[in-house]
């Protein structure tokens, strides 16, 4: 599991939650990222990424903001940089 340091994630709740990636690991049919909070304590959070995710034309993966649909809050996204989310990791 690579574990290097990224950027802080934010979500597009104002304010937005902050997060980072906590760790990275790829599957057979994508790659499971590990988010982990970091502006408040709360617990990590696996996020599946499908390998058809990856290979869109976008420069980011858009995954619900888990912090905000645990508090019951209207859904928002976290923008994933495909980079950061296959950093370290070995090739398909």
């Amino acid at each position: 599991m690579a574990t290097e340091a990224t950027p802080p994630l934010e979500c597009t709740a104002e304010p937005p939650h902050l997060f980072t990636i906590a760790g990275r690991v790829r599957l057979r049919n994508g790659v499971l990222v590990t988010l982990r909070r970091i502006d408040e304590p709360y617990p990590p959070r696996d996020v599946f990424i499908t390998s058809r995710e990856l290979k869109m034309g976008y420069e980011n993966v858009y995954k619900g903001c888990f912090v905000c649909v645990d508090s019951g809050l209207k859904e928002n996204a976290i923008a994933l940089p495909k980079g950061d989310v296959e950093a370290g990791l070995p090739p398909t």
